[in-house]
Order: structure tokens, then sequence, then C-alpha cells
């Protein structure tokens, strides 16, 4: 039986993907898989088929040997296309000079025949790669939360009485499995949801930004309408060159939200969030949807972010290098975990 898995690890923590990772690298049958993550990848699979400007290339081994071969044929495709060039150049040159003249006509005659069977090398259309950037927001206190004897939950208590502490200029991890309350969390601690029991206080002068974990799936509004409408001061011209910004084409900027991907509708809300200035981002499992290209932007836009950050995330090599804590709510819950 073959599996058909589209991108599988999007929602799953770390002790799941696990699992799938040892069932699939044990499954003797064949499957077909799309994802964006890189370590898994390179763990289950031994060909991966790349498509770019509609064109489908096969290569044999995991990512990182596809990574190379990519490289090292863009370089040689390159270098054939500069020489292609300089050939037609020569040609052209020569046919301009000599096809009017008797004894040389010929020549050039033949030179246009070459010309026409010419297999004219044509270069991948680069891919636009997301800039992100995050609007800092003036200095908060010192103090972004200070949580006492926190229960959170919906109804039944999801931990047992914790206390937190966040101070400015921290970046925390949040990570664990899931159903334990990571969301919850992030809720409770910006005030949107109300804890069972402590109490939360929320530092003075702060501006948070938000990226929930998902998105209403029935947004009828283009993308473009979707920004404006938050953003009424800017002009047609400016919303688009944000969304282009974040990676988005023309195609994908007039679409609906609810028919563009997981990985497009992020892009999106990550562009409303980045307009706003804000000094403390919090964010739910943003990599979810988003390709290699744009994982690497928010990374790269998060280390540089003078502010506060608070990030649920499975996956460690996204944080690993930049967050300075790590909370893991398996420390706090009431559940069990196996």
């Amino acid at each position: 039986m073959i599996l058909i898995l589209d991108e599988p690890t999007n929602f799953l923590d770390v002790e799941h993907i696990n699992w799938l990772k040892n069932y699939l690298i044990n499954y003797e049958d064949a499957f077909i898989l799309v994802s964006h993550d890189i370590p898994f990848l390179n763990d289950v699979v031994n060909v991966i088929y790349h498509v770019e400007n509609a064109i489908l290339t096969r290569y044999t081994g995991d990512y990182e040997d596809f990574s190379r071969m990519y490289d090292v044929k863009k370089l040689q495709v390159e270098k054939a296309y500069d020489k292609q060039q300089k050939e037609i150049l020569h040609l052209e040159t020569f046919i301009a000079k000599n096809k009017a003249r008797v004894a040389t006509a010929n020549m050039a005659k033949s030179r246009i025949k070459k010309l026409e069977k010419m297999d004219i090398i044509e270069l991948a259309r680069e891919k636009t790669k997301p800039i992100f950037k995050f609007k800092e927001a003036k200095t908060p206190g010192k103090y972004i939360v200070e949580a006492e004897n926190l229960v959170i939950g919906y109804g039944e208590p999801l931990t047992r009485p914790v206390s937190i502490i966040l101070e400015r200029n921290q970046k925390v991890a949040i990570r664990g499995v899931n159903g334990l309350g990571k969301s919850t969390l992030l809720k409770t601690l910006l005030g949107h949801l109300k804890p069972i029991s402590g109490e939360v206080r929320l530092g003075d002068y702060l501006v948070p930004g938000y990226f929930e974990q998902e998105s209403s799936r029935n947004n009828s509004k283009t993308a473009l309408q979707e920004v404006w409408d938050r953003f009424p001061s800017m002009n047609n011209g400016e919303v688009r060159s944000a969304l282009a910004k974040c990676g988005l084409t023309t195609e994908h900027i007039t679409s609906q939200m609810m028919v563009l991907s997981g990985g497009e509708n992020a892009k999106v809300r990550l562009c409303i969030l980045m307009m706003e200035e804000s000094n403390w981002l919090v964010l739910d499992e943003p990599t979810n949807h988003l390709d290699v290209d744009a994982k690497e932007a928010l990374k790269t836009a998060l280390k540089e972010f003078k502010g506060t950050v608070v990030i649920v995330s499975h996956e460690p090599e996204f944080y690993e290098d930049w967050v300075t804590d790590i909370w893991n709510v398996e420390d706090w819950t009431t559940k069990e975990v196996f």
C-alpha cells in the first residue's frame, strides 16, 4: 500500500514526530510525502522530487543530498548559459557584418542555421525570498508578565499551580506534547482567557503582537483586502509591496484567504503582524505551514527583534540557537505524560 502524506508533521509534537519518523523508516512499502521539515526529510526519504517553474526534477538521496546536487546543477546551468550567450553574441555579430556581403553571405547563412538549431538554455526564474522584519514599539517596563499560583484550563485544570516571571528581552520557547495547554497558556498570559485560579499581572507599556496557531478558513476576503482593512490609510501599492516582501505573488495577493494554502495564509498574517509595532511577540506554532525560505526569514527576524518573544514550537532546530529560555509544560501538567 502506498501512503500519501501532505505535511504530516505540521501539528505534531516532538514525540509524535519521532513516532512517525520511526514508522516510515520501517515501512516496507512506498510512500509519498510533502514536507518542509528538513530534519524529518533527512531521516525518512531517499528520493526527492523538486518542483520549480512548473518543472519536476528527480534527485536521489535525502534533503541535504538534494540541496547539494541542486546547487551544483544550478551552477552548471549558469555556466552553460553564459557560454551559450557568448556564442550567440559571436554568431549574431558575424551574421550582422557578413550577410549583406556577397563573398561571405553563405557563411552568414550557415551561422543563421546554426542559431536556429541551437537549443537555447533558459535560466530558471528566481523565486522571491521573503523578507521579514518586526516593527518595535517603545521599551516596556522590566517585567512583561508576572503569574502567581497560576492554574490554566477550560473548566478542568491543565496545570498545577505555577508561578512565572517573564522579563523584558527574554526570548522563550514553550515545548511539550500536544494537549497540555500550550495555546491556553499563551491566551491566559495575554489576558484573552481567565485563569481557573491564580493571578496574572501584565507589565507597563506593553504592546503585544499575537500570532494564533490557525485562522478562519471561511474568510472570503482577498489577501489584499485582509491587510488593507487593517491599515486603511495605506494605498494599494503600499499594501501590495508589503505582501510581496513576505514572498506572496500577485496571484496570491488577489486570491481569497480561504483558497490560499496554509503557508500563504500564514504569510498574510505575519505581514499584518509585522506592520504593527510591538514589544512583545507571542507566536503559536508560526512555522507550521511555512516553506524553508520563509522559516529562515522568520528565524532571522526573531533573532534581530529587540523585544520579548514567547513562541510555541515543536521544531527545536528553529529556536534552539536564539532563545534565552525553554519552558516545558510537561513539568507543570496535571496529566500523565507517557
